[in-house]
């Protein structure tokens, strides 16, 4: 079996399915699976590092173009689908789809797409007007022509249904290797960068900074709660591209000495602040399914997430809270866990460990992934 992945970008700084799909796209040979990746690279794409398990086709983007069109990727799309007995889109609303949902069909092969998120209501009413002429343009025929639609949770599976494009919607996790998290590395060298976070709790947000991910009244929690929990520190480990740093910092004015933003890390980093924490906060509007929050919870980080997560899980193992994403109701989901015991944050840690080992291990999904594939073939 071979899968052709269509996406926009492989550069870590894009996060997401940057972050998911070479892993995907490296566990799949477990099951017999040969993946190749077709992604883009200049202008605001950045560069796709090597990786091993899998071919990268890279495709230089035309500078400056919305949709991230590449003339070069338009040009190489119907021999790359001719070998391909699935073509796998993942994401909305770039100009890759469009060429990439004609050659597959112009071919015969099986479409199957996966919008991480994008097809939730926040996201989906996000910039309405621009994605109702995208979708009447090509991506809603994209839609309706997929053998399968690619959910990674219950809720937003419903989510998709609801939209009507297409009935046959599965539901597949996003995964973790549960045995990367059982050794993680010394955060010395991040407290010897930024020494303002010594001695003190970690909690940490990870990824990329943006107003989807619930930041800003996240924020307006932050500056409330953590000035009467000294011993606490906020860690906000991740790219800025949409320059919101300075606003944060206006909005949390109050609680300054206690939040540092350590920018864009290396993966090694990465790990050492998951080791390091004690709990993330991420009350997200809108997510397929945060491969930042599976990865916390395999580190043993319970999770502060929002009902747009999609992991009413956490709450449900007593593995974190869930609150909405909204100032007052993040405080007051706050404060009784910074004043836990020691004892409870251990019980809180081992439910975490818990259900990522249980509910999302690699190993236990790629034979869905497997079915998922040949069943479109089929």
């Amino acid at each position: 079996m071979h899968v052709l992945h269509i996406t926009q970008s492989l550069d870590p700084a894009w996060g997401g399915i940057a972050r998911v799909l070479p892993e995907l796209a490296t566990r799949l040979t477990a099951v017999d699976v040969n993946s190749t990746v077709a992604c883009l690279h200049g202008d605001r794409f950045g560069t796709a590092p090597p990786f091993d398990g899998f071919d990268v086709r890279s495709f230089a983007a035309k500078p400056r173009s919305p949709l991230g069109r590449s003339p070069e990727f338009d040009a190489a799309i119907d021999a790359l689908v001719k070998t391909a007995d699935v073509v796998h889109i993942h994401g909305l609303w770039a100009g890759q789809n469009q060429t990439a949902g004609a050659a597959a069909h112009r071919a015969g092969k099986p479409l199957v797409v996966t919008p991480h998120s994008m097809m939730m209501p926040w996201a989906w009413q996000r910039s309405g007007w621009k994605k109702r002429l995208v979708g009447w343009w090509f991506e809603h025929r994209n839609l309706r022509r997929a053998a399968a639609l690619h959910a990674l949770a219950e809720g937003e599976a419903a989510s998709m249904r609801e939209l009507g494009f297409n009935a046959n919607v599965t539901v597949i996790p996003n995964g973790i290797e549960p045995s990367d998290f059982e050794n993680l590395p010394s955060a010395d060298g991040l407290e010897a960068r930024f020494p303002a976070t010594n001695g003190n709790k970690w909690l940490l947000i990870l990824g990329r900074i943006a107003e989807q991910k619930g930041i800003v009244p996240a924020f307006e929690a932050l500056g409330r709660v953590l000035p009467d929990y000294p011993d606490w520190h906020l860690v906000v480990a991740g790219p800025d591209p949409f320059e919101l740093i300075p606003r944060l910092q206006s909005i949390a004015s109050g609680a300054q000495a206690q939040i540092t933003f350590t920018g864009m890390l290396e993966r090694s980093d990465v790990m050492a602040c998951l080791g390091r924490s004690s709990l993330l906060v991420q009350p997200s509007f809108s997510e397929g399914l945060s491969m930042s929050i599976l990865e916390a919870l395999a580190a043993g980080l319970p999770a502060l997430v929002a009902p747009g997560c999609n992991m009413p899980k956490i709450a449900a193992s007593h593995a974190g809270v869930e609150v909405q994403p909204e100032a007052e109701s993040i405080a007051d989901g706050l404060r009784p866990l910074l004043s836990q015991p020691g004892h409870e944050w251990e019980k809180l840690s081992r439910n975490a460990q818990q259900l990522a080992r249980d509910h999302f291990a690699w190993s236990a999904l790629m034979p869905r992934y497997r079915a998922l594939y040949d069943e479109c073939v089929a």
